[in-house]
């Protein structure tokens, strides 16, 4: 998906700066029309976002019914939309028809692929997406809570979630790199989740392509007990964006220091580390 949407770029004089706002949210378990209200803000967020990612968990049972109340939801904000699915939406025994829903509101839906948004400067903000999986983060960041056979059964999964993620990052060719998954790729956003939990949350070896691939900024959800901010052990930014943890939709905003660019052409800006978050 391409989409065409305004982006602002500061007239200071050399180096110009890139400026995205990226709001992103997760866990908002629909369950049906009452949920409409559930998530604050959202008929405002164009005046202040320019696109709006969700970390999963769209819904509580992943019935289509709470998929369509999903989709009329988010369609509020007036922003291109793109999300990955958690462990409630996969619940659905119809997951093609799931999915079809949500794309007919205006969601794309990643699963171990990727996708950009052009903005109307030339800019292309790219977004890896995937579930990923439990395990745990021993023996990098947490404890080895997990009896084995369980473990081995989650490893075959981590082992093709880590795979997908890590070719998704690498097809992108965007100016800004965001990886975007329901399941947390270390610890460091956890919060005050209890130990024993820690292997249902997520799993290091996410963690591990992050830092070898280095996106800008990682989204995840699932930890309700967590805390917005943290980062890989090798220093990526990741958000818990969880609706019980931010209590709204949270909005990154990244400035980039751009090159000189030929006009026309889609040469991509210098990095450089976050200057501003909201």
């Amino acid at each position: 998906m391409e989409c065409w949407l305004p982006a602002s770029v500061a007239q200071t004089g050399a180096p110009q700066l890139l400026r995205v706002r990226v709001a992103a949210t997760g866990d908002l378990h629909v369950r049906g029309p009452e949920d409409l209200s559930a998530v604050p803000g959202l008929s405002t967020l164009s005046d202040n976002a320019d696109l709006l990612l969700v970390a999963g968990d769209l819904t509580e049972n992943g019935r289509l019914l709470e998929a369509e109340v999903a989709g009329e939801l988010l369609a509020a904000a007036r922003l291109p939309v793109v999300a990955v699915l958690g462990n409630h939406d996969l619940r659905s025994l119809r997951r093609v028809a799931f999915r079809r829903v949500l794309e007919r509101a205006g969601v794309e839906v990643l699963d171990g692929h990727a996708t950009v948004v052009r903005l109307s400067n030339g800019s292309r903000v790219g977004i890896a997406g995937t579930v990923g999986s439990g395990g745990g983060f021993w023996p990098h960041e947490g404890p080895d809570a997990i009896h084995t056979r369980t473990l081995k059964r989650l490893a075959i999964r981590a082992r093709r979630e880590c795979h997908v993620l890590e070719q998704a990052l690498l097809s992108l060719d965007a100016d800004v790199r965001i990886a975007m998954l329901h399941f947390a790729p270390t610890t460091a956003t956890l919060g005050s989740e209890p130990l024993a939990k820690y292997w249902m949350l997520g799993n290091c070896e996410l963690g591990v392509v992050l830092d070898r691939r280095l996106p800008d900024l990682v989204i995840h959800g699932h930890a309700h007990l967590g805390t917005l901010r943290g980062s890989t052990l090798g220093g990526v930014p990741v958000r818990n964006v969880a609706l019980p943890v931010a209590g709204r939709v949270h909005v990154e905003v990244l400035e980039l220091e751009l090159e000189q660019r030929n006009r026309g052409l889609a040469q991509a800006p210098e990095r450089m580390p976050f200057v501003r978050w909201r």
